[in-house]
């Protein structure tokens, strides 16, 4: 399964009273994030506002996204339990010490 995985390199300010963020970046960020495409270098990036500006007053912020391939979890289905059945396995479990099984190494 391919998930999108978000690499932040960059935060910005929205200049007062205009529709224009202004963004500042490492140089360094940018190639490392940057792909060919018909034979050319691009780099794509998108900018989101944030909920709350931070410390420094920034309102926006700047990612990459990258298609990974995300590990897959193999997992059984979920079998359900009656609140009883949960019940009554919880207590067996909490009455039965260990030093009752002898199957024990300690």
């Amino acid at each position: 399964m391919k998930t999108f995985e978000k690499n932040y390199i960059a935060k910005g300010k929205q200049v007062a009273d205009m529709q224009i963020v202004k963004i500042s970046c490492r140089v360094q960020d940018i190639l490392d994030n940057a792909h060919e495409y018909n034979g050319e270098d691009w780099i794509t990036f998108e900018v989101s506002k944030l909920q709350n500006p931070d410390k420094f007053g920034n309102t926006h912020t700047v990612y990459v996204n990258k298609l990974v391939e995300a590990p897959s979890e193999v997992s059984e289905p979920k079998k359900k339990i009656s609140s009883k059945a949960s019940k009554s396995a919880k207590t067996s479990q909490k009455a039965k010490p260990a030093d009752d099984n002898p199957d024990l190494p300690f």
